[in-house]
């Protein structure tokens, strides 16, 4: 009985250990085989990493055509990875940040420049009444204060945050635009004629200290609560302006700047 037992007790043995190697064996195939699977997600994510960090750093390059081209590069990055757009539009208001003189002396910088603002433009228009464009990208804001911007089109736009304080804005286009959340142009200057017309603010709308030197228009634009133009400066006070009532211009003589005053003020 004694040896009948041990050997009951060694097959058993032999049995949970074939059990355990086959075990281990699927384990081990199973590890291969879910690696396998992950290797493509893993590369082609260092290799969407990799793309865009050699995109980035051509937003330095003293090559303007390459700075050209890594706009395209961003925008096209972009267009595949909805999850990065925030940061495409950030570097975009990045670079328009930077330092750049006007009038134009470099047209290869103003060219790059021209592209960063149609990426932006372009991604941010939705005509009202329309179904969502294919190409609208939904980002939280604009971070474009300090900025110079040479005759930005945001026509029919969305913009949720448009921050445009102490920015340059020459010839600038909002016609129609929608301001969601708030737009702060304080200090801007407006160079050249301005269109604001039929755009929509928010409760938030301000353009305290703002500067506008040529013809500017607010017909028909629709303010949510009133627009703040405390210390706003008009440099042609003569010219055929529409401002949002109850502003309008005051001017001590024809050549001197007009400051705009609410109401009878």
């Amino acid at each position: 009985m004694v040896m009948v037992g041990v050997h009951v007790v060694g097959a058993l043995a032999g049995v949970a250990l074939g059990i355990g190697a086959v075990y281990l064996g699927w384990m081990v195939v199973e590890g291969v085989r879910r690696d396998r699977r992950e290797q493509p997600a893993m590369l082609a994510q260092r290799l969407r990493r990799d793309r865009w960090e050699h995109t980035v750093e051509k937003l330095d390059s003293e090559d303007a055509a390459e700075r050209l081209e890594c706009f395209a590069a961003l925008e096209r990055y972009g267009s595949e990875n909805p999850d990065d757009r925030e940061d495409i539009i950030e570097l975009t208001c990045e670079y328009l940040r930077r330092p750049f003189g006007y009038p134009v002396e470099d047209d290869e910088e103003l060219g790059v420049r021209l592209a960063a603002q149609g990426l932006l433009t372009r991604h941010s228009r939705w005509p009202e009444g329309e179904a969502r464009p294919f190409g609208f990208w939904e980002v939280d804001e604009l971070e474009l204060q300090d900025a110079v911007l040479v005759e930005p089109d945001f026509a029919d736009t969305v913009l949720t945050g448009a921050g445009f304080r102490d920015a340059l804005i020459v010839r600038g286009n909002f016609r129609r635009t929608r301001f969601q959340r708030y737009a702060n142009f304080d200090r801007a200057a407006f160079t050249g004629d301005t269109d604001f017309r039929d755009a929509t603010f928010p409760r938030f709308a301000t353009f305290v200290g703002a500067m506008f030197s040529g013809t500017t228009t607010f017909a028909d634009a629709e303010f949510a609560d009133g627009a703040d133009f405390t210390d706003a400066r008009v440099e042609q006070p003569d010219a055929a302006h529409s401002w949002p009532s109850p502003w309008r211009v005051l001017a001590n003589s024809p050549v001197a700047h007009g400051r705009l005053l609410a109401g009878d003020g």
